[in-house]
């Protein structure tokens, strides 16, 4: 049983419904707190009327005699006072410097300024204040009184408790707030059923890919959302990647077991014989050297092509890829790794043209190097003994040329077609035929161009004049050339 702790990661449905849901009750909860706010000032304007209109009956009874202030309060206005509701309401009559004169005294005075554009035509205050411990909304009407000289102001306060007023405003909000959760409700509902049905394509591709069978590589359906189609592009864009590596690996084992069971049949035989004395033992070593060296041959061009082949289709075009190499170094690298199978044979070899100055070219060091490996194999394998080979260096505007040469025997015309055809060799004994399709690989990745002729098709003036022979000719672009194209 795996110990590996289960991951609980969260849908992207439920990602996207939350935050919505989420920002619907926050303008709910700052909505109904304005709207409360608002039906309780309209309440206010409704119920200041009552405050207002019981200030004016305390301040008609306010009277100036014998120069003594005096209230009498009327009937009605003692009715308000005492009637039976959910409010108090309180009064207090300053006199003209303000003191205590009549009313509840420790309802506090007011010591503000009357409006400039009060609500009623009266001079007014509204305002909220506390008595006793307790809020309460309160009017104070500066109420004119005549001296018998002049007239002046005393200060009638009439002041409510909230209850009422917050209890009416209560009731007016909370069928809004029922509404609103309703329609929350609906609309965190339409949301999810929403988001559920825009995300139906990415489950359907999730689907589609866990039907595949694990060998399947085959693209996946663009027939989806247009927000899914980079998506699936770059899965297809993956399986074609994945679909290569596979047909490269592939290849790469067949190929190997067919090309191999050859030389160690053939080795095999060869230690029987020697066991069994029907070879000398000199000569079979020699058998056994030479059956050792082609199954290391094939081996070694075999896994030099599978590393060509992992590159993909990436050619010169990347930018990523583009390195620049000295032709020449290489060159002259090749010639010296490839001095003893030269002088095995006897060959002369030359290295002529464009080699005094540095001959960049496009492409990776250890590329070049197989490339010029192979084909330079190729012509010491097939030019005879005392025979000659040689590399030449042209520079032309725009790209450098390679010639290959040997002194062999050349091309048969019957080989042409399958000069670049895996394991298609003119040398059962000696040859792979991979040579050729690794250097074709290489030259495709690196821009360069490859053609074999012989020499009696297409001679060259700076090449040795000899009868026959092949002739491997590689253009490569130059690298400024190509940067300023």
């Amino acid at each position: 049983m795996s110990d590996t702790p289960v991951v609980r990661r969260a849908s992207m449905r439920r990602r996207l419904t939350l935050p919505l849901v989420a920002a619907l009750v926050l303008f709910f909860v700052v909505d109904s707190y304005f709207s409360y706010r608002d039906t309780l000032q309209s309440i206010n304007i409704a119920y200041d009327r009552t405050l207002l209109a019981s200030a004016r009956a305390i301040g008609d009874g306010v009277k100036y005699v014998h120069e003594t202030l005096s209230v009498s309060l009327p009937y009605p206005a003692l009715e308000v006072f005492e009637a039976d509701t959910r409010s108090r309401m309180v009064y207090r009559v300053s006199d003209f410097e303000g003191g205590f004169l009549s009313g509840y005294a420790d309802l506090p005075a007011f010591r503000g300024r009357s409006s400039e554009q009060p609500p009623y035509a009266a001079l007014v205050n509204f305002y909220e204040d506390t008595f006793q411990g307790e809020p309460v909304r309160v009017a104070a009407l500066l109420q004119p009184v005549s001296t018998g000289i002049e007239y002046r102001m005393v200060t009638v306060q009439v002041a409510e408790t909230l209850e009422l007023r917050r209890a009416i405003a209560q009731r007016v909000l909370w069928p809004a707030i029922g509404r609103e959760l309703a329609a929350i409700f609906v609309l965190a509902l339409t949301i999810w059923v929403i988001i559920g049905r825009a995300l139906r394509p990415l489950a359907k591709l999730r689907a589609e890919v866990l039907e595949r069978s694990a060998e399947s590589v085959a693209p996946l359906s663009t027939k989806t959302s247009r927000e899914l189609v980079p998506v699936v592009d770059a899965m297809n864009e993956v399986m074609s990647r994945l679909h290569r590596m596979l047909e490269n690996r592939q290849r790469f084992v067949r190929d190997a077991s067919h090309q191999l069971r050859t030389p160690l049949a053939a080795l095999k035989i060869q230690v029987q014989n020697a066991r069994e004395g029907l070879v000398e033992p000199y000569l079979a070593l020699g058998e056994i050297e030479v059956s050792v060296d082609r199954a290391t041959r094939v081996a070694n061009q075999m896994l030099a092509l599978a590393k060509v082949a992992e590159l993909g289709e990436e050619t010169h075009n990347d930018a990523a890829a583009v390195t620049t190499t000295d032709l020449v170094v290489v060159c002259r690298d090749i010639a010296v790794e490839c001095s003893p199978l030269i002088s095995t044979k006897l060959l002369d070899f030359s290295l002529d043209g464009d080699c005094d100055t540095p001959q960049l070219v496009q492409g990776s060091d250890w590329m070049l190097r197989e490339l010029l490996r192979n084909l330079l194999s190729n012509a010491i394998r097939y030019s005879p003994e005392g025979g000659a080979v040689g590399f030449l260096v042209e520079r032309d505007v725009g790209e450098r040329r390679l010639y290959v040469w040997d002194s062999g025997s050349g091309i048969h015309p019957s080989q042409h077609p399958k000069l670049f055809q895996a394991f298609a060799t003119g040398d059962r004994m000696s040859g792979t035929g991979l040579g050729l399709v690794i250097c074709q690989d290489i030259c495709r990745k690196i821009g360069a161009t490859l053609s074999l002729a012989n020499r009696d098709e297409r001679s060259h003036n700076s090449l040795p004049p000899l009868a026959t022979g092949c002739i491997a000719r590689i253009v490569f672009p130059s690298p400024d050339f190509v940067a300023a194209s």
